[in-house]
């Protein structure tokens, strides 16, 4: 087992990068303030542990692994996992607890196969389970994948995706640029993840939905996944 090379999802959003591409994201959305997220990791970026904080309203700290392991150069898989604890400013108080694991198959540096198990998270509040993120990768034969999934606390359950494309461009990028936030098919709210860490939010969320974006939020802006990875 060896720690991965990280790919652009952690580079640009951890360490920051020239590459400023803005997500795209609904004219709604992109109206709201925004929330941004500071990290103080190990070594002055994020490294595998560190803290956070969400403008004045949240903080928190975290611990993450991503580790590959490879069987005679043909199967390999590789697992990513995360612990975060999450407070708000009101005394609210979640742990997240997540993991995911990806197994491949190649032949000669050409890949055959790859299957993906989703990034879970379970999430407690004050040691009750009370809800679960999840976020699948889904791979086309041309090597392109969308990920989608949900984050749900407390009841509340809102819809996300990763946007792979930016503001202005016809293309999709490799990694995620971000995330957007769904609920009955309407953004109402948009986590950059390219470059820094930044939150959107509609105003007429409600304080648990607006919650429920920011353990979400947390959960893949800051998350290790296997299938966001870059080979040695």
């Amino acid at each position: 087992m060896k720690k991965l090379t990280l790919g652009l999802l952690v580079a640009s959003s951890l360490f920051g990068c020239a590459s400023t591409a803005i997500m795209v994201k609904s004219d709604a959305v992109s109206a709201q303030p925004v929330l941004p997220v500071t990290v103080d990791g190990k070594f002055g970026g994020f490294g595998d542990e560190g803290s956070f904080k969400v403008a004045e309203l949240y903080n928190g700290r975290f611990t993450r692994d991503s580790n590959k392991s490879s069987y005679f150069g043909v199967m390999g898989s590789t697992q990513g996992s995360m612990m975060a604890e999450l407070d708000s400013k009101d005394g609210k108080h979640w742990k997240l607890q997540c993991s995911g694991k990806e197994s491949n198959l190649s032949l000669a540096s050409l890949g055959l196969s790859s299957k993906a198990k989703p990034f879970k998270c379970d999430i407690t509040e004050d040691g009750q389970s009370v809800g679960t993120y999840e976020i699948t990768a889904e791979h086309s034969l041309m090597g392109a994948s969308k990920e989608s999934g949900f984050v749900s606390v407390n009841g509340v359950k809102i819809q996300l995706a990763a946007v792979k494309k930016a503001q202005g461009s016809a293309f999709e990028t490799g990694q995620p640029l971000g995330y957007s936030f769904t609920i009955d098919g309407k953004e109402v709210a948009a986590t950059q993840t390219n470059g820094s860490i930044s939150i959107q939010m509609l105003p007429e969320l409600t304080d648990s939905q607006r919650d429920t974006v920011v353990v979400g939020s947390i959960a893949s802006a800051l998350s290790w996944r296997p299938e966001n990875r870059e080979d040695d």
